[in-house]
């Protein structure tokens, strides 16, 4: 078992939490690896250190400190390797795809290192240009055309397997997959869809027409989107291609999948209920 220790540099306590927990695993004779980028000041040899691509090349577990945000970026990184996904958050924020805090870790690396953990598949997107196929991005949460000039409606033609469905006169249009549903398209009225399943959810961006609703479609379809106007296209929240009005680009089930670890045993809606507070009884007011 090697660990690889990736994260978000901009966060200094996560350079905070790495000289205790290298020391806990070379207490316990732990294999690790660590992005260069965070090693700066760390006495490591050589072997103990990679470039954040090269790390799932020699990892069989990936912890990923930060939030939901850098989980997202290690999905990326790890991309077509099979390598699971252990979320850290390292606050303030939410972390809804983080697994962990920080002092929960200790008690947890026995599981981690002996591979004593639940491995969810979390399904994918591509976005590629009609007609020359060309690939745009991959995302584990969603793909997002938004307009390139703000507070300013436009329209946007989508059509699923080749056939018309409807031209929406709205802010943007999110393509978001199951794993996606508690990010931005939940934020523009989305549903909350189990993030294992086999789906996608198409939903617009503050539509023009109360009756212009998302929905949701089988993962084997492919959504193709016209915007009217030029448009930014970005996957899981950073911006990847500027649109021509007029351009179409094909969003699809992605060939390869991400795999999220769990060693808390949480499911789906425990999670919900604990971190968006879903279902909690309100408190009653004082007399």
């Amino acid at each position: 078992m090697i660990l690889g220790l990736m994260g978000n540099l901009t966060k200094p306590n996560f350079r905070e939490v790495l000289p205790p927990l290298i020391a806990e695993l070379r207490q316990r004779k732990a294999s690790f690896v660590l992005e260069e980028a965070a090693a700066k000041g760390l006495k490591l040899d050589a072997a103990e250190k990679l470039p954040a691509e090269k790390i799932p090349d020699v990892a069989s577990v990936i912890l990923s400190f930060g939030g939901d945000g850098t989980l997202l970026r290690t999905a990326q990184t790890v991309g077509r390797r099979r390598i699971p996904i252990l979320g850290v958050n390292l606050g303030p924020g939410l972390g809804y795809l983080t697994e962990l805090g920080v002092d929960e870790l200790t008690a947890s690396l026995d599981r981690i290192l002996s591979g004593d953990f639940r491995v969810e598949e979390r399904i994918m997107l591509t976005a590629e240009e009609h007609g020359s196929g060309k690939l745009i991005c991959h995302a584990l949460n969603d793909v997002v055309i938004g307009h390139a000039v703000l507070s300013k409606t436009m329209q946007i033609e989508v059509m699923i397997d080749g056939r018309p469905v409807t031209t929406y006169r709205c802010d943007g249009m999110i393509v978001a997959t199951p794993t996606g549903s508690t990010a931005y398209t939940l934020s523009a009225g989305g549903p909350i869809v189990e993030p294992t399943l086999n789906v996608m959810i198409v939903t617009p961006i503050c539509p023009h027409t109360l009756t212009m609703r998302p929905v949701v479609i089988s993962a084997q379809r492919t959504v193709e989107i016209r915007p009217a106007e030029d448009a930014y296209v970005a996957a899981d929240g950073e911006s990847q291609k500027l649109l021509r009005a007029g351009d179409v680009i094909r969003v699809r089930r992605s060939p390869f999948t991400t795999l999220i670890a769990s060693v808390t045993g949480h499911d789906f809606y425990q999670v919900l209920r604990a971190k968006l507070q879903w279902g909690a009884a309100k408190p009653e007011a004082a007399a």
